[in-house]
């Protein structure tokens, strides 16, 4: 009966704060199943909807399931069903999408969904000076990932190494106001921001995967893959950077 009492007291706090669970589709793209989160228990029954590609969809959770001794170890999509964790049934039709963020109806009603598109293409010169100057280094490569309806864009900047001291830049760019987020390393020729990325930064790698305003804060849900697997974050913006509110990883190494 305590337990009990305990239990509710529990979901009733998690329930008044903003729910974030990282987790990814099965082929199907009907299902998802959660990915682990370190020193963090979640009641996955609060969780009611599922972002994918900055899209909210309804699911319900299904089954909590220990890892299959028929598991590869991967938190991929083809080894889905031998994965431990929370299972959830997506509700409506997904056509596309590897990861979703899983959320209670407090982070939709705390939360702007901030539409927008990915690109490629040559970062202007004026955010290049002004990167370079914040920086005080040479920018090797700079490229804008995203633009967003408002006019405002997510730029990717590589600088030159200088010592053994490697650097790239997300930045989030509004008005005359730069948000920014650093991927500081050591430079080493065989991994240097990833394990055997061979001391290059690949663009390719950081996918913005949703963007989100609460007030003045500007929040992004990224992916950053690598050699032997993928890490998840939520970026909340903070006094001109954004901060990891939270982070997951998965396993996906090819055999």
């Amino acid at each position: 009966m305590q337990e009990k009492i305990k239990e509710s007291s529990q979901e009733k706090k998690d329930s008044t704060k903003d729910l974030i669970i990282f987790s990814f589709l099965n082929e199907k793209k009907d299902s998802l199943v959660s990915l682990p989160v370190e020193n963090e228990k979640i009641n996955p029954k609060l969780a009611t909807y599922a972002i994918i590609n900055n899209k909210m969809t309804p699911i319900i959770y299904s089954a909590t399931k220990p890892e299959s001794e028929a598991s590869n170890g991967r938190q991929t999509s083809f080894n889905f069903s031998n994965n431990g964790g929370d299972f959830f049934i997506i509700k409506e039709k997904i056509n596309e999408g590897d990861f979703a963020l899983l959320v209670n109806q407090k982070f939709i009603d705390d939360n702007k969904f901030l539409p927008f598109k990915k690109t490629e293409k040559e970062t202007s010169h004026q955010t290049k000076t002004t990167l370079s100057n914040k920086y005080n280094r040479h920018i090797t490569k700079s490229l804008t990932i995203a633009e967003l309806n408002n006019q405002d864009e997510i730029n990717l900047t590589l600088f030159e190494v200088k010592n053994d001291s490697a650097l790239a830049v997300l930045s989030y760019l509004h008005n005359n106001q730069i948000i920014t987020l650093d991927f500081p390393a050591k430079y080493d020729e065989m991994s240097t921001w990833r394990v055997d990325d061979g001391g290059i930064f690949d663009f390719e790698n950081l996918q913005v995967l949703s963007i989100f305003q609460s007030g003045k804060s500007i929040k992004i849900a990224t992916v950053f893959w690598g050699a032997e697997g993928y890490n998840l974050n939520f970026y909340e913006s903070t006094a001109g950077v954004f901060k990891s509110i939270a982070e997951a990883y998965g396993y996906s190494a090819a055999q």
